[in-house]
């Protein structure tokens, strides 16, 4: 098993993370960054120490050389929790890392307090799903797919209302590394959490957009039917990136959930 490097970084000093009881660590979408959070964060800092981290091959981390399964981007987390002092932790993780959120809160129930899943699903298709994303990256890169992407991410009204922020997200997108991207959509080409949901013990939450084509809120239902006591919070109006057009309402979500 190979664990892949991530960039993580911390909002509060080494000195003050290690050992503190109110961590809590954010991931984030695929083609996105650690800024993916931005908005959320004010909200978000004034209850946590915050930890945030950068899938492989995007943002600040280093470009893997191998592939991987997000099993191993969940081990990659815990390790770097381990190097920070942070022996326990609240998780929320968007996307692709909902997933890892589930990974973490199945692989490390004695770690992670509470798990959030944002926007996210516990099966993504299988690798014939990801086929066609994969072959448009390799011929074009990952610039090829912003043009396609602010109808999945965004509702209309907020594309009209904050280009700026829809832009943001795009660029992040635009420059993700190739290589990385792919083997990302690979990764998520061979999970599927279904299997194990009834297994997990950790306090979970899903967090949907209820206008998202990609994780739409019936795909969150099945982590709340399968995981014992799991809750789904539905944001009003939102996509794929509620976090982005609701951080005040994710935000909120996750207050009240991990405060619990």
């Amino acid at each position: 098993m190979t664990i892949p490097q991530i960039y993580v970084t911390s909002e509060v000093p080494a000195a003050q993370l290690a050992g503190a009881q109110n961590v809590l660590v954010l991931g984030n979408a695929l083609g996105t960054d650690i800024h993916l959070w931005e908005r959320a964060m004010p909200a978000l800092a004034a209850h946590y120490s915050i930890v945030r981290f950068d899938m492989p091959g995007h943002g600040k981390s280093p470009i893997p050389t191998e592939s991987y399964t997000l099993e191993e981007v969940a081990d990659a987390v815990v390790k770097a929790l381990d190097e920070l002092g942070v022996s326990r932790f609240a998780y929320a993780g968007v996307s692709v890392a909902g997933a890892i959120a589930l990974e973490i809160a199945h692989k490390y129930p004695d770690r992670v307090t509470h798990s959030v899943v944002v926007c996210s699903a516990p099966y993504m298709g299988g690798p014939e799903g990801w086929t066609e994303r994969i072959a448009q990256v390799q011929a074009n890169g990952t610039a090829s797919l912003v043009p396609s992407l602010p109808s999945r991410w965004f509702s209309d009204d907020f594309i009209t209302k904050d280009p700026g922020a829809v832009k943001a997200l795009l660029d992040m997108v635009a420059t993700t590394d190739d290589s990385s991207y792919i083997k990302t959509c690979e990764a998520l080409g061979t999970y599927d959490a279904r299997p194990f949901l009834k297994d997990i013990t950790v306090p979970v939450l899903v967090i949907s957009g209820e206008i998202d084509p990609g994780s739409p809120p019936a795909a969150g239902a099945i982590i709340k039917d399968g995981v014992p006591g799991a809750q789904q919070v539905i944001i009003s109006g939102a996509s794929h990136q509620a976090v982005v057009e609701a951080p005040l309402e994710v935000a909120k979500a996750i207050t009240a959930f991990v405060g619990k």
